[in-house]
C-alpha cells in the first residue's frame, strides 16, 4: 500500500482515491489490507475532507466488501480505533464525524452499549454536539443493530424529537426498524401504494433501515418486487427517485445470490426500458464488485 503519511491533502486525497479503485477493480490492495491502511490515515488525519473520505470508503469496505466472520473479527479494533481519535481531536466538527462513523459501524456489545449511551445522553463527550436530525440518524442504526431495544430506541427518539416533520418522518419509518420480519414485511408491501412513497426522502431513509447490512440475509426477498416497482416508480416520482429507490435497494448486498436476482431480471426482460436498465446496472455495480471480491 502507497505511503498515506507524506504530501498535501490533495494528493492523500488522490491516493486514497486509486487505492480505492485498485480494490474495487482488484488490481490493488485486498479489502482487509486496505482497511487496516485506512485505521492507520484515520488516525493521523488533520484535514478533514481528506478524514471523511477515508471514513467513507472505510464504511464501505466494512459493511460491504468483508465476509461477516472478517467484520466481526475487525469490529474491536476498529470501534477503539475511531473512538480514541475522536477524544484526541479537540474540534468539535472532527468529533462529530468520528462519532458518527463510530456509532454507524459498532457491532461488539461494548461499543453498541457506549454508542447508545452517547445518543441517549447517559454518557457525556466534551465538544461533541449531536443536533435533533443526527440523533434520528443514530437512533435507526443503534435500532437495527439492537433488535431487542429497538421499540425503547423509537419511543425515546420519539419523545425527545420537537420538530413536527421529524415526528411525522418517525411515524413512517418505525416499521421499518422493528425486530418483527412480519412488520417489516408489511411495510415493504405498502410501498406498492403511490401514496405511501410521497415523501421520498423518508421512502429512502426506510429502505436504508430494511436493507441494512446486518439485515441482508432477511431483506434479500425485497430486491426482485423492488425491481418490478421500478417502471411505476418511474412514472409516479421525482427524476432521480428511482435511482436512489436502486441505490437504497442494492447497496449493501454482496451475495451471489443476490447478483443473480439482477442479472436473472434484466436477461429475462430483453426489452426493458433502456434508461431504466442503465440505472440498474449502474446501482448494482458495487454488488457485482463487492460479490467478486466477497464470494470468488
Amino acid at each position: 500500500v502507497a505511503d498515506l503519511g507524506s504530501g498535501d491533502e490533495v494528493v492523500r486525497a488522490a491516493t486514497l482515491i486509486n487505492l480505492y479503485e485498485g480494490l474495487l477493480a482488484e488490481t490493488g490492495p485486498g479489502a482487509p489490507q486496505y482497511l487496516r491502511e485506512l485505521m492507520n490515515v484515520v488516525r493521523r488525519e488533520q484535514n478533514e475532507l481528506v478524514l471523511d473520505l477515508a471514513l467513507g470508503q472505510l464504511r464501505t469496505i466494512y459493511w460491504t466488501l468483508l465476509p461477516p466472520g472478517t467484520r466481526e473479527a475487525f469490529a474491536p479494533l476498529l470501534e477503539q480505533t475511531l473512538w480514541e481519535t475522536m477524544l484526541r481531536h479537540i474540534e468539535p466538527s472532527k468529533r462529530k464525524v468520528l462519532f458518527e462513523a463510530y456509532a454507524g459501524i459498532a457491532l461488539t456489545a461494548d461499543g453498541l452499549e457506549r454508542a447508545r449511551a452517547v445518543w441517549s445522553g447517559a454518557l457525556s463527550v466534551d465538544a461533541l454536539s449531536l443536533a435533533e436530525n443526527d440523533r434520528i440518524d443514530i437512533a435507526q442504526s443503534l435500532a437495527v443493530r439492537l433488535p431487542d431495544e429497538a421499540e425503547d430506541i423509537v419511543e425515546l427518539q420519539v419523545a425527545r424529537t420537537e420538530n413536527p416533520d421529524n415526528l411525522r418522518k418517525l411515524g413512517f419509518i418505525a416499521p421499518s426498524l422493528s425486530a418483527e420480519p412480519a412488520v417489516r414485511d408489511a411495510f415493504f408491501a405498502s410501498l406498492a401504494d403511490e401514496a405511501n412513497r410521497s415523501t421520498e426522502s423518508w421512502v429512502l431513509d426506510a429502505l436504508a433501515n430494511l436493507h441494512h447490512p446486518v439485515r441482508t440475509d432477511a431483506s434479500e426477498r425485497y430486491i426482485l418486487p423492488s425491481l418490478e416497482l421500478l417502471q411505476e416508480i418511474q412514472v409516479t416520482g421525482d427524476i432521480f427517485f428511482p435511482k436512489r429507490w436502486l441505490d437504497a435497494t442494492l447497496g449493501n448486498y454482496n451475495s451471489t445470490s443476490a447478483a443473480t436476482t439482477v442479472r436473472t431480471f434484466l436477461e429475462e426482460r430483453p426489452d426493458y426500458n433502456a434508461q431504466l436498465r442503465m440505472k440498474i446496472l449502474q446501482a448494482a455495480d458495487m454488488l457485482f464488485r463487492a460479490n467478486s471480491i466477497v464470494a470468488p
